[in-house]
């Protein structure tokens, strides 16, 4: 059973400008896609196709996969510190957590409208999870968190397609869900895409979850984030600078073996039941070891360069306001690129998309300054806080 160590938890604003960072990834890569909608003009000029391939997979390799963990890693940390303060006032904060998680499935539901994308319902369902994961001790959840991000699923996978040469891969077919969006979001009006989104977004995302490691990686995220906040790791006290120099020490370790292995498997293994599970676990390694490259850098950076802390610092209000400027995104992304919109899939490749993605980057963090300036919480950050401590 977990005890409070009684220590203060006060603001992080190395996790705010951690989350901030986060979203910022989350929104140039969701502007590349086309916000879930993978149509693009057909780029004659040579240039053009080189420019859209590299900005392409410059993209997915710099903030795939990664800005997702940072975001997920920060939902568990401030979990914890909400938990924790509530413990420490001896008060049971189970129930108030589980209501707001409920109220996170319908805002999640709410963006779903407009991005099909939405992780914020696998949030709220997972969520859920959390306040029977925190009454363990540091042991268990630490045991926990190791077992999901090691992806089992696909472990079990390439155990079977071993031992079992007629075993067949788990295919949860995201593909069926998505295409049946396409139409609506490319020629349907407001409201026939919203409503295709609501009827068949989730359940594309679930089902892409399933096939690509997300179903244990998320709620194992989750719970690592938990930890974090246990061992007070994002605090400049103790050893903790050393330790995160460990991690990065370890992080680049695994990065590029993994990687170079996930890159190799296909000139050696030809059956795909086990090519495929052993590609997407060696994937899913080298993009947690690149995430906790990240962090390890920007929170040593942090504590040590005056110039690194002065601009995580302005991006810390960015992610105070995470919730905000994610639905935001999802709001001005499907305005633009969806056929009831401006229809610029029509129009932009890659390239041009990431351009469109930067402008509306600065866009919300100008709008993010003007609001705290006066504000303590971000429109939607407030509601969510109201509606959670609503005398029910």
């Amino acid at each position: 059973m977990y005890q409070s160590s009684n220590l203060p938890n006060t603001r992080l604003h190395i996790a705010d400008a951690l989350r901030g960072i986060a979203i910022i990834g989350i929104i140039l890569i969701h502007n590349v896609e086309h916000m879930d909608f993978y149509r693009f003009p057909e780029a004659t000029n040579e240039w053009m196709m080189f420019f859209n391939k590299m900005i392409w997979d410059s993209v997915f390799f710099v903030f795939g996969g990664k800005m997702y963990s940072i975001f997920a890693l920060m939902f568990g940390l401030s979990f914890f510190i909400q938990n924790d303060n509530q413990i420490q006032k001896g008060k049971n904060f189970t129930w108030r957590f589980w209501w707001r998680m409920v109220l996170l499935l319908i805002f999640g539901l709410l963006n779903t409208f407009f991005y099909s994308g939405d992780i914020l319902v696998s949030y709220a369902i997972f969520g859920m999870l959390m306040p029977l994961f925190s009454r363990l001790n540091t042991k268990t959840v630490a045991f926990i968190a190791i077992f999901l991000l090691i992806q089992p699923i696909e472990i079990f996978q390439i155990l079977a397609a071993l031992f079992n040469p007629d075993y067949t891969l788990i295919d949860a077919n995201s593909g069926k869900y998505f295409s049946l969006m396409y139409e609506p979001k490319g020629s349907g009006t407001f409201w026939e895409s919203g409503w295709n989104s609501l009827k068949y977004g989730q359940l594309g995302s679930f089902s892409w979850n399933i096939e690509n490691g997300r179903t244990t990686q998320l709620p194992g995220l989750f719970c690592l984030g938990m930890l974090l906040g246990r061992f007070r790791l994002f605090y400049n006290e103790k050893n903790n600078m050393k330790i995160w120099l460990g991690i990065l020490a370890v992080s680049i370790l695994v990065f590029s073996p993994a990687l170079g292995l996930h890159n190799m498997l296909p000139n050696f293994i030809e059956r795909n039941e086990i090519l495929s599970p052993t590609r997407l676990l060696l994937k899913s390694w080298s993009n947690l070891a690149q995430m906790f490259t990240y962090v390890s850098i920007l929170t040593l950076l942090f504590y040590s360069s005056k110039m690194v802390y002065g601009f995580m610092m302005k991006i810390s209000g960015f992610g105070r306001m995470s919730m905000t400027n994610y639905f935001l995104q999802s709001v001005l992304g499907a305005s633009l690129y969806y056929g009831w919109g401006f229809g610029l899939y029509r129009y932009c490749g890659p390239a041009a998309s990431f351009l469109i993605g930067i402008a509306m980057v600065m866009a919300q963090y100008y709008f993010c300054r003007w609001w705290l300036k006066t504000r303590s919480h971000g429109p939607m950050e407030g509601l969510w806080k109201k509606l959670t401590w609503i005398k029910l």
